[in-house]
């Protein structure tokens, strides 16, 4: 509907890029504009006044009187909007119509992206960050998808390096051959060990730093003994990604292996020498030239001809162009590789490796559980994706046990409620935070049924179910075009008005990457919901049609919004 709106707008004014908001009072309507101030300015004009010129010519505007009701000037010039009952109703009716596909669109058809998530080292467990890192990377992907725009996702392995040595040294000397299933460890947990013990063990003795940087070079030289322990601990710790991945209900379409490629790297170097993009320094290393970027340099080659990561990331990002065509490339990474990644983009586009532009950081806060500090792998105070799982659904199990549906739960159906709900908690904790902003995760807080959570939307869906299931009505009831329109009182139409803008959020949160603006959508629909279902009876009311396809339709787009950020909405809590 906000896009019959914009059209009527750019006829009334002339202007293509029209802005339109949903107000955060809803007394303001059902959508505002500022374009009479915005282009009151240019004209010479009261802002006021234009936006009465501006509302006299929308009135005129042919079947714009079918979708909206009333339009009104407010303050010094803002234009609002009230949608009609009618299209209140045939929106009501779509949803039920169109289920699981209401809210799609093809606003990004023939559009295409490339998205890099998660990206872990080879020899440690994925952690805390990891999870907040794939939950955005795959929201960012399902909201792409639901307007048909082709998006893959990929991964970059970190497998090699000194890091990589440490794990490496470490079995070597006290791994006695043993195996994740031997010590009945999950295979990545495993491999963490022994890179936290080689960690530890390099800190305190420069001999043993020596040991390691030996076994690079052998690994680099292709020694059979060193290579077989690496490519072994690499596939215990890719087993062990894969069990979490399916957990996060994530995936990759394409894995990339730092070792498959880093070598190549230089060939990009010499290429920008051979250009005059790179300069050699006396001593031999190699540096950037982004004065006309307005950003520092940065040593591409190091002056005993090894490579640096962005020698790399260079040739990977070439890679990528190769492989996967698109019109961006997303780099799912967090804010500390700002510059980082700047200089890559800069650096590509000198080498002729696309335009700037092509390029996104999709940057995200960090992560911290309240009452904790930021963690550190290395120190091996780290908490891993694995053990936050485990808590939250083991919390969320003892609550389930407690409630009285979850007393009738089969012992198989309270484990899959239980992980849906402790997983989903974790998801929505992060999704509902604007990405750029740190987060402070509380685990309680989380799991809570009242409040912005993850259980309190899947409780809400719930809810919905078990109303339809108490009455086949609905199913046997006839179609009604208005719905009884005249009987809406005042809690159902704050839900019918919240309903439409399930779409046009998909399209705001799709384009900005922003999957918060869709979880808080749904947290207000889902308030509205329940405070309908407080304020009012359903299965014995006068209006018993209209409430169940309300009901209905709420619970459709709480899945449908849910399922867009990787949640399961479970059939009963």
């Amino acid at each position: 509907m906000r896009e019959e709106i914009t059209k009527a707008l750019q006829k009334a004014t002339g202007e293509k890029n029209i802005q339109i908001e949903f107000p955060d009072n809803e007394a303001h309507g059902d959508f505002s504009t500022n374009i009479a101030l915005v282009l009151a300015k240019k004209k010479a004009k009261n802002p006021r006044e234009y936006a009465e010129e501006i509302v006299s010519k929308l009135n005129k505007v042919p079947n714009l009187a079918e979708i909206v009701e009333k339009i009104e000037v407010a303050g010094s010039g803002f234009i609002n909007f009230w949608l009609s009952k009618e299209s209140l109703s045939d929106n009501l009716k779509e949803i039920l119509s169109k289920k699981e596909n209401y809210g799609k669109s093809d606003s990004l058809k023939g559009k295409s992206y490339l998205v890099e998530h998660t990206s872990p080292n080879t020899i440690k467990t994925l952690h805390v960050g990891h999870v907040r890192n794939n939950t955005l990377g795959m929201g960012v992907h399902n909201l792409l998808e639901a307007l048909e725009a082709d998006v893959k996702l990929d991964v970059i392995n970190n497998d090699r390096g000194i890091h990589v040595m440490k794990a490496v040294w470490a079995y070597m000397k006290y791994g006695e051959g043993k195996s994740p299933e031997s010590e009945g460890v999950k295979p990545d947990h495993f491999v963490d060990k022994f890179y936290v013990m080689g960690a530890k063990m390099a800190d305190d003795e420069e001999k043993i730093k020596d040991e390691m940087q030996e076994l690079l070079r052998k690994w680099e030289s292709g020694d059979k003994e060193v290579r077989d322990v690496w490519k072994k601990l690499r596939d215990w710790t890719l087993a062990g990604f894969k069990e979490t991945y399916k957990r996060l209900g994530s995936y990759h379409d394409h894995q990339w292996f730092e070792s498959d490629f880093y070598e190549h790297g230089k060939e990009m170097v010499e290429q920008g020498l051979k250009k005059g993009i790179f300069k050699k320094l006396p001593d031999g290393a190699v540096l950037s030239n982004l004065s006309k970027y307005d950003l520092s340099d940065t040593i591409v080659l190091r002056a005993d001809g090894t490579s640096m990561y962005h020698t790399q990331d260079l040739y990977l990002t070439k890679l990528k162009r190769e492989k996967f065509p698109s019109d961006l490339y997303m780099w799912d990474i967090g804010p500390e590789q700002e510059l980082y990644l700047k200089q890559l983009f800069a650096m590509c586009e000198q080498l002729g490796i696309g335009k700037k532009e092509n390029y996104f950081h999709m940057a995200y806060g960090f992560v911290y559980l309240k009452g904790g500090g930021k963690m550190s792998s290395r120190a091996g105070n780290v908490v891993s994706a694995d053990t936050l799982l485990d808590e939250m659904v083991g919390k969320a199990k003892k609550i389930i046990e407690k409630s009285e549906t979850g007393r009738n739960f089969t012992g198989d159906e309270k484990e899959k409620v239980a992980e849906a709900v402790g997983v989903g908690a974790i998801k929505y904790g992060f999704s509902k935070v604007g990405r750029l902003t740190d987060i402070y995760f509380d685990i309680n807080e989380s799991l809570s049924l009242e409040g912005n959570s993850g259980p309190y939307l899947q409780y809400t869906v719930a809810r919905t179910n078990s109303v339809l299931a108490k009455t086949q009505k609905l199913k046997n009831s006839k179609t009604q075009r208005h719905l009884a329109i005249q009987q809406f009182n005042h809690e159902e139409e704050l839900v019918l008005r919240a309903l439409p803008r399930f779409a046009d959020v998909i399209v705001d949160a799709a384009k900005s990457y922003s999957p918060n603006l869709l979880a808080n959508y749904l947290f207000d629909l889902a308030q509205k919901y329940n405070n309908f279902y407080n304020t009012h009876r359903i299965i014995d009311s006068d209006n018993l049609i209209l409430r169940l396809r309300l009901t209905s339709a709420t619970g459709q787009v709480l899945k449908n919004g849910l399922k867009l950020l990787g949640i399961q909405a479970p059939e009963r809590m």
